[in-house]
């Protein structure tokens, strides 16, 4: 009865924030850039951190369990969804937001170089806490954003996830190397303190338009058509160039780059990508539709992967080529990216909107996590240059599959309206 109760207060916020969708735009902004501060720290800085400081490639590998959270999250996804439709994804967003931020004053506390183990699990907490986070985050876009708006909704968590991922990853290189590991942790404090007074006023925007009243339930998800298709494409399309991704940091420090130029070329790769996701992804799925975009963006994606290896090769791996070659990888791959988001936020149940969506991002980052703890080992067995190139082969047979998984989607991620577009035509009729 209570259940009931809030669900019905609920629509009516719902309904509310749709009048104000660039409100809305920016409540869905902020999370997920939030989530990418500790996302960035985690990807992009953690490791060049610790090869610095001497760590071996071996322990460095252990940096792949920071991302068990967002691997894991699935296992928690409907208690989170669940909880959302009794207590508000706002109001549970807004503390799980300040949770992190105490985290964050705590890590200072535990430099890598002393406490490795220490800062190595109030890291993969932090990411935890975020995960969680993210859950709330994907029940508004999946119930606002759905159908024509799928593009715009992934080029939005693109942008912001990735410049949240500057400032974790860049932006934490930058202080750590002038003010050590505690002014890095602190400054992300203030970072997130300051996203945290920004959501605070823009909570409601963060309801579901109408929240089920249907408990969320894995069953419900493992019987929808199209489940292990689905699930398989998340796990595959982004193996290759998160392999490529984490292995490049202990190779730039390898190759006598400075810790400077490690940070400024992953900011530009990250740039880019963000970039592509606008320019390209949205673009494509507004106007190919999904499946079609994620057709014909795969090809020149897997092809740029090996950028690197051609670079290195050739021996003409300098700075600006770097960044020339690893832009435009990056460029491609963020388009790749929105269209393949937008295909499976088309497949997600609104009934559960936290939940399939969620489900789904855990195949991302599963592969993330074998990425993490295979490539760095790999790499201290057979070598950079034959690992890359390793990575590159992978990436041509995961094409094949993302193909192929594509064509079995197809009809069962079709193009609707969205809920905020459903509603609009509701009060006007």
């Amino acid at each position: 009865m209570e259940t009931a109760l809030y669900s019905s207060q609920n629509i009516g916020t719902g309904d509310e924030a749709g009048k104000t969708p660039f409100r809305r735009f920016l409540a869905i902004g902020f999370m997920y850039g939030a989530q990418g501060i500790p996302a960035g720290l985690a990807f992009n800085a953690f490791a060049s951190i610790l090869r610095h400081g001497g760590t071996p490639l071996k322990e460095i590998g252990l940096t792949g369990l920071i991302f068990l959270p967002w691997a894991l999250k699935c296992f928690w996804s409907s208690l989170a969804d669940n909880a959302g439709k009794r207590w508000g994804y706002g109001n549970l967003a807004v503390w799980t937001h300040v949770s992190a931020v105490v985290v964050c004053l705590l890590l200072g506390f535990a430099s890598p170089d002393r406490y490795f183990l220490l800062a190595l699990s109030g890291i993969l907490l932090l990411n935890t806490i975020f995960a969680t986070q993210d859950i709330f985050t994907n029940a508004c876009v999946v119930s606002h954003m759905k159908g024509r708006d799928a593009g715009l909704a992934n080029a939005l968590q693109v942008i912001s996830f990735l410049l949240g991922m500057v400032v974790g990853g860049t932006g934490s290189l930058f202080i750590y190397e002038r003010f050590g590991w505690s002014g890095a942790m602190w400054g992300m404090a203030c970072e997130l303190s300051i996203l945290w007074l920004a959501l605070l006023p823009l909570r409601a925007c963060i309801e579901p338009a109408n929240i089920s009243q249907k408990p969320s339930r894995f069953m419900d998800l493992f019987q929808q058509r199209g489940f292990l298709w689905a699930f398989l494409m998340a796990i595959a399309f982004k193996f290759a160039s998160s392999s490529i991704a984490m292995l490049l940091q202990p190779w730039l420090i390898d190759r006598s780059f400075s810790l400077e130029f490690a940070g400024t070329l992953q900011m530009s790769n990250i740039i880019c990508g963000a970039l592509g996701g606008a320019l390209i992804g949205f673009p494509s799925v507004r106007f190919l539709g999904c499946r079609r975009a994620v057709g014909v963006l795969i090809w020149p994606s897997t092809l740029l992967l090996g950028a690197l290896v051609l670079l290195q090769a050739a021996n003409i791996a300098t700075p600006a080529l770097l960044y020339i070659g690893l832009g435009v990888e990056n460029f491609i791959d963020g388009g790749f990216y929105v269209s393949v988001w937008a295909t499976l936020m088309n497949w997600s149940s609104e009934e559960r909107p936290g939940m399939d969506y969620s489900f789904l991002q855990c195949g991302e980052s599963l592969a993330n996590v074998l990425a993490g703890i295979s490539i760095a080992p790999l790499a201290s067995v057979v070598g950079y240059n034959r690992s890359f190139l390793i990575t590159w082969i992978a990436g041509a047979f995961t094409l094949l599959l993302v193909v192929s998984v594509t064509r079995k989607l197809a009809g069962l991620c079709g193009s609707k309206p969205s809920s905020m577009q459903t509603s609009n035509k509701l009060r006007h009729s």
